[in-house]
């Protein structure tokens, strides 16, 4: 796949890497956009179609916790100042990210 890399003083670079990959984005990649009072009034007097999960061809057992195929284990929000820099050829990089990834799991 090939990706832009944003590099000091406005510079970008076209890099080819292999998939999967673990990638970071900055916060700026997105500018939310916000809506109008008028919208939003808008938006709120317009009615809502409501569906059944007959209408969708679906069952209870179909939907909800018991056909989710992940399950969420703990929510949290992280300490702050844990990001750090991986250096290194990327097999070493690979397998520090591993290491920490153990640790973190208590392995």
């Amino acid at each position: 796949a090939k990706i832009t890399r944003e590099l000091e003083g406005g510079l970008s670079q076209e890099v080819e890497i292999d998939c999967p990959s673990v990638l970071t984005i900055q916060l700026g990649i997105n500018t939310p956009r916000y809506a109008s009072l008028r919208g939003i009034k808008q938006a709120a007097a317009k009615p809502v179609d409501e569906i059944s999960l007959s209408d969708l061809g679906l069952s209870e057992s179909d939907v909800g916790v018991d056909a989710a195929l992940s399950r969420v284990r703990r929510m949290y929000i992280p300490e702050k100042g844990m990001a750090s820099m991986i250096e290194g050829t990327p097999a070493e990089q690979a397998a520090k990210l591993a290491e920490i990834i153990r640790e973190f799991k208590g392995e």
